[in-house]
């Protein structure tokens, strides 16, 4: 049985989603509902009030109000216990809207460092930002797109404080398969995403199969999935934050074909990119 893997939910402004959470389930049937599973989003929990026990990747995550939480794209995980008093806010985001540099903290947190605690000093501002998110999600304004998506942006960067300032940068490296993993994910870059497989095992030393499993293993998806992931996540940013034609982003992206492109971004996220960037704009 595979474990399975979740889209973002379609009630997502611009790729955003955010609800404020009380009393989530008490009950064990209410939590194993949820299940153990991947989703193809980050997912960050605020949680304001009481305790809450995540596994993920294998890993307890005990957390106590008031913490952040931090679940990256493809770990698996499931909740095991959620405090009757539990209060907070659950935040999905759409990869491509997490910064490079964001991206990469995010990414070297290794998994008992992705939960903690908020500061004094930086309660009131994270929890305004978060509560201001909230509204401007449920309000049907002008723009409201745009405005979620800025608020988010500075959101993402307080969360991104917390954990520097945390001294959380080591990354976690269970096995070598996963050692391996994050030293393939290191080597795929704007310059290198459109490389073949057998590219980056020579980087590694290691044979193409071997590459593929040892990704395969570590995330439930081949190293093919993870050049095109970075390849479409790239599309997406130049779709969404700039006004170059779909012709011009091919070409940015390193396709000779603007028209492949096209053809190889809908086979993969479902959409033409330009379907994509009205979706994202009002």
């Amino acid at each position: 049985m595979k474990i399975p893997i979740y889209n973002q939910s379609s009630d997502a402004v611009g790729g955003i989603y955010i609800a404020e959470l009380s009393v989530l389930g008490t009950d064990s049937e209410t939590i194993n509902k949820l299940g153990t599973h991947r989703d193809d989003f980050y997912i960050f929990f605020v949680l304001t009030k009481g305790k809450v026990i995540m596994k993920c990747d294998m890993t307890d995550l005990k957390i106590s109000a008031q913490s952040i939480v931090l679940i990256k794209p493809f770990q698996v995980h499931a909740p095991q216990f959620v405090s009757p008093d539990a209060v907070g806010y659950y935040i999905s985001a759409a990869p491509f809207l997490v910064p490079n540099n964001c991206e990469a903290v995010f990414q070297n947190l290794k998994i008992a460092d992705q939960t903690s605690k908020i500061d004094k000093s930086q309660k009131k501002d994270l929890l305004q930002t978060v509560a201001l998110l909230h509204r401007s999600f449920q309000n049907n304004t002008s723009h409201k797109t745009a405005i979620v998506n800025g608020i988010f942006n500075a959101l993402v960067y307080s969360f991104v404080n917390i954990y520097s300032e945390s001294n959380h940068t080591a990354l976690e490296l269970k096995n070598q398969s996963m050692l391996i993993y994050s030293n393939f994910k290191q080597l795929i870059s704007d310059a290198t995403f459109l490389e073949s497989p057998s590219f980056f095992a020579k980087k590694l030393n290691i044979t193409t199969s071997h590459l593929n499993y040892c990704v395969n293993i570590s995330t439930g998806k081949s190293v093919t999935y993870w050049l095109q992931n970075a390849m479409i996540i790239e599309a997406q940013r130049l779709l969404y934050y700039t006004e170059n034609d779909v012709k011009e982003i091919a070409f940015i992206l390193g396709f000779e074909d603007h028209t492949y492109f096209s053809r190889l971004f809908k086979k993969i996220t479902g959409e033409t990119p330009l379907n994509f960037r009205l979706k994202f704009r009002e």
